[in-house]
């Protein structure tokens, strides 16, 4: 999968030491992935959350930290739409950020 505004996971990283290691991880799976619907996505990510308009909300350093991002399963994409603290996730709406 193509991941895009991949600078701002690279901006949080930089910013969250602790962070680091699990969003590499989350880079490199996601990079290599070939989703084709949500159950793909839940293969390689077994805690992630679906939600609606084709996102998904990911777990980052045992949920210290979500990220949201929106899936184009026929172009291949994954579009970083948020990366946060569970503070700041309570002030969005993930369905539509």
């Amino acid at each position: 999968m193509l991941i895009v505004y991949l600078e701002k996971l690279n901006a949080f990283a930089k910013n969250h030491a602790n962070a680091r290691k699990s969003l590499a991880t989350w880079k490199a799976t996601t990079e290599e992935a070939i989703w084709k619907n949500k159950q793909d996505v839940l293969r390689d990510f077994p805690k992630a959350k679906m939600i609606a308009n084709y996102r998904a909300r990911f777990e980052i350093v045992h949920n210290v930290y979500r990220l949201i991002a929106y899936i184009d399963y026929d172009d291949r994409i994954v579009e970083i739409r948020f990366i946060g603290t569970h503070n700041e996730y309570d002030r969005i709406d993930p369905a539509t950020i």
